[in-house]
């Protein structure tokens, strides 16, 4: 993939970017990637298609017997009672039934030729001259027939869906053993701060232990992502040459700090070293406001906040969507649910706030949770979701319906078409 801006989008957007503009302009700097690779089943969850998949035969791929019981003519039925002759068992070779006879036969065996209706063993009376079925038959009852489910020829699955179990059941059913995938997209995690250390050094004083790295990294990996992840300190010098390696070789650059306009925040002026361009220098939402979208050789860019929940609620927004676009997925329709809480207040900018979610009288609810502050790690842990507070003229009233992600499945990723 070469980074690319498009007219629509074009660099630099200078001043603060409302957050809808932000949120699609952060799609608009990517595209799915043009490299697969081919898969077995065994190793397709979570992956994404990179081709669409037609079936190769029927499903069934033969008539069969829905059920357990006994495979007649129904014209026969009607006769008097019939001979039991043969059996069929599932994955027996198919036979021929034999005129004014009824053959036994289990569920998933293939329907003699001839026949045109299963009996249930329980709808039947043996007598001693044969066996009747005194009760209400159904002509073509409790067959399947071939391609009823899946038809030789038809689509089943189109490129970009993401494969889940269902998905595998439905490939494996059509004996398809192997699949052509989306490459793993490729990110380049950077975190910036000379006072970071990781966890089991020595904490000088003033020192922090680095909580967003890790955290990062596993908020954007992903079956089918590759994340790597590197701690660059408060140099300029570290910065511009990690920043070059990743352009060369990354789908996605996210950094984490150093956006803002202290004497050590350099992001911004390294990546402009480097040759790389920013399309949104600001977005009017909180937390998160110190936020940059752009590229830069042959990756798209996200310069996160330092803070840990504003690092994470916009990677949350931003980065994993554009991963989801990087593979070829979809974009999601947006998660909604009823605001259990109100703001007080009419905000300028877009509030991005930790809930919980749950249920009420049949309503997906979302509940505010923690104590507020950006620099706050406890609210994530009783949150399962962030709500999306629209910059408004007004207050948000328990009852409003607003915007979910969820934190955790991976479907709930995109963002309004």
């Amino acid at each position: 993939m070469t980074f690319h801006v498009t007219d629509a989008f074009r660099p630099v957007t200078l001043g603060m970017q409302s957050f809808e503009a932000a949120r699609l302009g952060a799609l608009r700097l990517v595209g799915p990637i043009d490299r697969s690779e081919t898969v077995s089943l065994d190793e397709a969850l979570g992956r994404v298609l990179a081709e669409t998949i037609v079936a190769p035969c029927d499903l069934p791929a033969f008539d069969q017997a829905a059920m357990d019981g006994y495979a007649v003519r129904f014209a026969d039925v009607a006769v008097g009672p019939l001979r039991v002759d043969g059996v069929t068992h599932a994955g027996d070779a198919p036979t021929r039934l034999a005129p004014k006879c009824a053959h036994r036969i289990m569920t998933g065996a293939s329907l003699p030729t001839g026949a045109d209706t299963v009996v249930p063993y329980e709808e039947t009376v043996t007598l001693r001259e044969g066996l009747a079925m005194p009760g209400s038959i159904k002509p073509e009852g409790n067959i399947r027939r071939a391609g009823e489910d899946i038809a030789r020829g038809e689509t089943v699955l189109t490129k970009g869906r993401r494969l889940a179990w269902p998905e595998i059941a439905a490939l494996a059913a059509l004996g398809i053993g192997s699949v052509r995938v989306t490459a793993p997209i490729r990110v380049s995690l950077l975190t910036t701060g000379a006072e970071l250390r990781s966890a089991g050094e020595a904490l000088p004083a003033a020192g922090i232990y680095d909580s967003n790295g890790p955290m990062l990294m596993a908020l954007l990996a992903d079956s089918g992502v590759d994340v790597t992840r590197t701690t660059v300190g408060d140099s300029y010098d570290a910065l511009t040459e990690r920043l070059a390696d990743a352009s060369r070789q990354a789908d996605l650059i996210v950094t984490s700090a150093g956006m803002s306009s202290g004497d050590r925040d350099l992001v911004r002026a390294a990546l402009a070293a480097v040759g790389g361009t920013i399309a949104v220098s600001s977005v009017a939402i909180k937390p998160g406001k110190p936020l940059a979208l752009g590229g830069v050789g042959g990756a798209a860019f996200v310069g996160l906040p330092g803070n840990p929940q504003a690092a994470a609620f916009c990677a949350l927004v931003f980065a994993r969507p554009m991963i989801a676009a990087l593979s070829g997925r979809p974009r999601s329709a947006p998660i909604m649910a009823l605001s259990a809480f109100a703001t007080g207040h009419s905000s300028e900018k877009t509030e991005l706030v930790p809930v919980a979610l749950e249920t009420v009288s049949g309503q997906l609810t979302a509940r505010r949770v923690g104590q507020p502050g950006s620099h706050r790690l406890m609210p994530l842990l009783a949150a399962d979701a962030l709500a999306i507070v629209a910059a408004a003229n007004a207050p948000l009233r328990a009852g409003d319906r607003l915007e979910v992600l969820p934190f955790h499945p991976p479907e709930f990723q995109g963002v309004p078409s």
